[in-house]
């Protein structure tokens, strides 16, 4: 396979200069550097430096950069580091990182992807099937040699097998726990846990490791998560054997109150989740407001996850954008006086400054107001950009599918041209997933009119999870001249709307051809009475549900009706860059769908099986069931297309929302080696 040369590569990346690579090409010409590589010269005689050297051999053998401060936060299992011998590691900078078990496939970072006689020692040495590689710099991983193979007197790496040693001489009479955790950063943690606890399990990354620590007369609990259950199934039969004393305590999560710790990420959705709708369930009145402070919020948050924005990057644009426009909201403006009258986002700041906010959400709001008066061009700083960028488009009507470009106008020449493509990129994303709702055809629209606005939140938040493009009506003439115009899947209306009643609503629906088909769910307040109910069915409403009413009934009742509409033959065809199939296959579950989604435009093709909301069957080369799934799910290249069918056998019996979880873990663990 030829490579791009490396000068070439340098220059590209605005490392060299054209002068400076033929000045390296001319040393490497001379005497004195004779056998010497491009990259030893440049750094030599000073021109690029280790990191630039690193980022240019990435690009050149098409390997994943991990990045030098990544590199110092690296934590490895010493099972790990015991693979690669200590002289491999601190003379040619081989570093294990990760072993898969099942497939013997070894993580490696390397400073030099062309040291072929030392990736062979190390393949040769763990028996890898195969070595996956990742760049860092020479320097970083010095460093990190330095850190966590400490030399001693024979040269060996210290403290990589020595628990496992001494756990070996350990009394034979003293029970011990051992705690399996495959995943390498989780047995780290646990490790430290124990470690402060003063507890004394042995936590073990390596399946194979185990067999060291049993012994026939000992008395071992071995615990592991369910989720590694078949992992580890291979094992079972020879640690019975060697250890008669063996007793199997599978757990959902390693935690102190035997509880799973929830990660930040789902802490900060709760958070950001529960802020909106305190925010908005006091608002009734104030329908369009109410819309665009959604609308902008989720936006917002879609092109902070786009560009890869920090976590505490993401978390400052989401709190800034639900909180840009509440002075909209009759409730909140109602409530405060804003002391500063002249700024557009005056009563936003004296709302949050109330509580300390940790982001200086005051900065990117006056960042947002200086782009809004036109005092700034685009650039400067990219978390305001998205704020402007997703605020603008919200007022354009931008809608899912569409170019932002387009909608904006001449407006678009304002915007900084990076988060224009990000949101064209999230705006793609966003109309495959509604097409998929759909079922390939028709809308997935459901129009909600509601007088109680904490009901209507609560509707809105469920039905848009459940994969629902909500629309909200505040009354009941404006919802059926909405669905008048949009034809949505369902409407969901109360009994009681000002203008025109929710009876009212459905007889005008009935009467016109393109809206008769349109499922309505009909709500009644609390004693609402049975002529109500009775009229309501007698009309041809879906049902009438008395309040209180559970969201999760009315997605179930909604998707129970949307299925009885003739089924489409109208595929769906995307590529994988702008819609991950995990995020497909999660629409086509969450919506109860039945389709095949063939997978194509990569080495090996694959396809999946979906049935009423369950995954039933994989296929991917030779792959089948749920090997065939995980190894699809990593996909970041290729195209997809879906077939609202049903076709082939199943193979895979498990429930989808844990397969799922499953596959956006192994995604999400596959995202995090290349970066």
């Amino acid at each position: 396979m030829s490579h791009t040369p490396l000068g070439e590569i340098c220059v590209s990346l605005g490392l060299l200069t054209p002068a400076e690579v033929s000045g390296v090409l001319e040393r490497m010409a001379s005497p004195g550097c004779s056998g010497m590589r491009f990259g030893e010269v440049a750094l030599d005689i000073g021109v690029l430096d280790d990191a630039g050297l690193s980022r240019a051999l990435a690009q050149q053998f098409r390997l994943n950069l991990v990045p030098d401060d990544r590199v110092e936060k690296l934590q490895i299992a010493p099972e790990v580091l015991s693979l690669v011998s200590a002289g491999l590691m601190r003379e040619r900078l081989l570093i294990p990182t990760f072993l898969e078990p099942e497939k013997r496939v070894l993580s490696l970072l390397t400073a030099d992807p062309t040291d072929i006689t030392a990736l062979r020692q190390v393949q040769a040495a763990t028996q890898a099937s195969r070595l996956r590689l990742f760049i860092a710099s020479k320097s970083a991983l010095r460093r990190l040699v330095d850190r966590l193979v400490p030399q001693t007197a024979d040269g060996e790496a210290e403290g990589a097998t020595s628990r496992l040693a001494e756990q070996r001489d350990l009394d034979p009479d003293q029970p011990l726990s051992i705690l399996v955790e495959p995943d390498a950063g989780m047995a780290a943690a646990l490790r430290r846990l124990e470690a402060l606890e003063g507890g004394e399990a042995e936590v073990v990354a390596d399946p194979e490791a185990v067999a060291a620590l049993l012994g026939p007369d000992r008395q071992v609990r071995l615990f592991y998560r369910r989720a590694h259950a078949r992992q580890l199934d291979p094992f079972l039969a020879g640690w019975r054997r060697t250890c008669a004393g063996l007793r199997l305590c599978p757990v959902d999560a390693f935690g102190l109150t035997g509880r799973s710790a929830v990660p930040d990420d789902r802490a900060r959705a709760f958070f950001l989740q529960l802020t909106e709708f305190l925010l908005l369930a006091g608002e009734s009145r104030q329908m369009d407001a109410r819309a665009r402070v959604r609308r902008t919020t989720r936006l917002a948050n879609a092109l902070a996850e786009e560009m890869d924005l920090r976590p505490e990057d993401r978390d400052a644009v989401n709190i800034a954008a639900l909180f840009c426009d509440v002075d909209e909201l009759s409730l909140i403006s109602g409530m405060l006086d804003s002391r500063d009258e002249g700024r557009r986002f005056a009563l936003a700041m004296t709302v949050l400054r109330q509580f300390d906010p940790p982001w200086d959400i005051d900065s990117l709001l006056s960042g947002v107001e200086r782009r809004l008066a036109g005092q700034e061009g685009p650039g400067r700083d990219v978390r305001v950009e998205i704020l402007y960028t997703a605020r603008s488009a919200v007022r354009a009507a931008v809608v899912d599918g569409g170019d932002p470009v387009q909608a904006l106008g001449v407006e678009a020449a304002r915007h900084d041209a990076r988060v224009l493509r990000s949101l064209a990129q999230v705006l793609r994303r966003q109309g495959l997933r509604h097409q998929v709702a759909a079922g390939g055809g028709g809308s997935s629209a459901v129009i909600v009119a509601e007088r109680e606005a904490a009901v209507l939140t609560a509707l809105e938040a469920r039905l848009g999870a459940a994969g629902f493009d909500v629309i909200v009506a505040s009354d009941g003439e404006q919802a059926a001249q909405l669905a008048r115009n949009l034809v949505p899947a369902a409407i969901v209306a109360n009994l009681r709307l000002p203008r025109k009643d929710g009876l009212s609503l459905l007889l005008e629906l009935r009467r016109h051809d393109n809206t008769r088909h349109i499922p309505v769910l009909l709500i009644t307040d609390k004693g609402g009475g049975a002529k109500d109910v009775a009229r309501g069915l007698e009309l041809g409403a879906e049902d009438v549900l008395e309040k209180p009413i559970h969201p999760d009934v009315v997605v179930a009742k909604l998707r129970r009706a949307i299925a009885r509409r003739p089924t489409t033959t109208v595929g769906i065809t995307g590529v994988l860059s702008d819609l991950s199939l995990v995020d497909l296959l999660q629409t086509l579950t969450l919506g109860g769908k039945t389709a095949v989604v063939q997978v194509s435009g990569i080495a090996d093709p694959g396809a999946i099986q979906v049935r009423e909301g369950q995954i039933v069957a994989a296929q991917h080369g030779r792959r089948t069931g749920e090997e065939a799934l995980y190894s699809l799910a990593v996909l970041t290249e290729g195209r997809f297309d879906v077939r609202f069918d049903d076709s082939g056998a199943d193979n895979i019996h498990g429930q989808a929302e844990f397969l799922l979880l499953e596959a956006l873990r192994r995604r999400d663990e596959s995202r995090a080696a290349t970066e």
